[in-house]
């Protein structure tokens, strides 16, 4: 069984797994933990059926690019979207 530190650090990457944001090595590791670990896995599962029923419920909305950059311009001035060093 692993230790509550290791279910920890999974957990933290959980997201960034889901959204493919990770490097192989460390999906790998994760993968591996969750066959481990019936605990993490179910917090997997939920996740991607959030996930899962998000996309199925956001309504399709045809927004143009003026709207998208005056939305990720306002984002900007709030200290969010912006790359890091």
């Amino acid at each position: 069984m692993p230790s509550r530190a290791q279910c920890e650090a999974v957990l933290r990457q959980l997201w960034p797994f889901l959204d493919g944001m990770i490097s192989e090595t460390q999906r790998e590791a994760i993968l591996v933990h969750f066959e481990q670990c019936a605990d993490c896995e179910s917090h997997f599962d939920f996740a991607k059926a959030f996930l899962e029923a998000i996309a199925e419920s956001k309504p399709y909305l045809d927004v143009d690019d003026g709207l998208s950059e005056k939305v990720m311009a306002a984002l900007a001035s709030e200290g969010f979207g912006g790359k890091s060093a």
